[in-house]
């Protein structure tokens, strides 16, 4: 009979580009922690496969948003001062840049790119 362990592992991976962590898991074995990695990782990296898609739909989503209010006003009529600086103040959002955080990406990259480097000079010295 195998006994049941009571305790938990933490992982905590840091980034080898910053030094920070960038993913952390706490769970029953080995195996789950690396098949949690490698699940983050596929998820990370399609994010940032459709990071620009979702960048166009908050803009045109703030645009919307923008346009259903000013639906209802005659065009012909004049804007008061706090609603043209709520106006402004959504165009600005609708145009400022969303930086996401990338060191989760960065650190898979750089993993990546450290291993195939490895794996050639390993197949060089062959």
């Amino acid at each position: 009979m195998t006994k049941k362990r009571n305790y938990n592992i933490l992982r905590i991976l840091k980034s080898c580009v910053t030094g920070t962590a960038v993913w952390v898991y706490m769970g029953r074995s080995e195996e789950a922690a690396r098949k949690a990695y490698w699940r983050a990782c596929r998820h990370e990296a399609e994010r940032m496969r459709q990071i620009s898609k979702m960048a166009a739909r908050r803009k045109a989503n703030i645009l919307q948003l923008l346009n259903d209010c000013m639906a209802g006003l005659p065009i012909t009529a004049e804007l008061p001062p706090e609603k043209k600086a709520a106006a402004r103040q959504l165009l600005a959002i609708a145009e400022e840049d969303t930086l996401s955080d990338r060191s989760f990406y960065t650190h898979i990259l750089e993993t990546r790119r450290r291993r195939n480097r490895e794996r050639k000079l390993r197949n060089n010295n062959r």
